[in-house]
């Protein structure tokens, strides 16, 4: 039961993060509608790759940081520091006006390699799963073994795909809602990593 926990645990963390409208997912949607759903999965799964690394990466880490004797009594300082981050970064996007989720307009010769491309200037990925990995350790919830770890990057992986697919499915219903879709997506996870950032706290006080 806890190998299935952590895959479930890596796909819905990875599809909660990635859900509200954003460079990555827009253009998955504007490849679908340019090129086709062929393409759109062909990006799909170029991004999903770099998750892939990134999410391997950001449990490594953090399973250095917490087997550190310098950091561990900070570990739970990390993880309110990075939830409130995120809490007032999602707040931001959703008191803005102006749309922000337009794709960036190019010609997309290699879909796959697009993928490849963004996913890796996502520079919010690494130290998002770190902040993850860190609060379920610290409720006990996360298990370091290689298998776990395979499992809940392998949900995480899971997680991006089936989110990128979804949004190229629905493509055209997706770019006409985006800013409606932003605004409230961007509200419901500010107040979601806020409240995990007061639960936290509180449990470190």
């Amino acid at each position: 039961m806890i190998l299935l926990f952590h895959f479930i645990f890596g796909f819905f963390t990875s599809f909660l993060g990635m859900i509200t409208p954003s460079m990555l997912n827009m253009t998955a949607t504007k490849i679908s509608i340019e090129k086709g759903k062929t393409d759109a999965i062909k990006y799909a799964i170029g991004v999903s790759i770099v998750v892939f690394i990134q999410v391997y990466i950001a449990i490594i880490f953090t399973n250095y940081l917490r087997n550190n004797p310098f950091f561990v009594q900070s570990l739970q300082k990390i993880a309110i520091v990075i939830f409130i981050l995120l809490s007032v970064y999602f707040f931001k996007q959703f008191k803005q006006d102006k749309n922000q989720v337009k794709a960036i307009k190019k010609n997309y010769t290699n879909s796959f390699s697009t993928g490849i491309l963004l996913s890796l200037l996502n520079m919010f990925a690494i130290p998002f799963y770190c902040g993850v990995t860190t609060t379920l350790d610290i409720y006990g919830w996360f298990n370091f073994s290689q298998v776990t770890i395979l499992l809940f990057v392998i949900g995480s992986t899971l997680g991006t795909f089936i989110l990128l697919y979804t949004y190229s499915k629905y493509a055209l219903i997706i770019q006409n809602k985006s800013k409606i879709l932003s605004k409230n997506l961007n509200l419901v996870l500010s107040f979601l990593t806020g409240g995990f950032a007061l639960i936290t706290l509180i449990k470190y006080l």
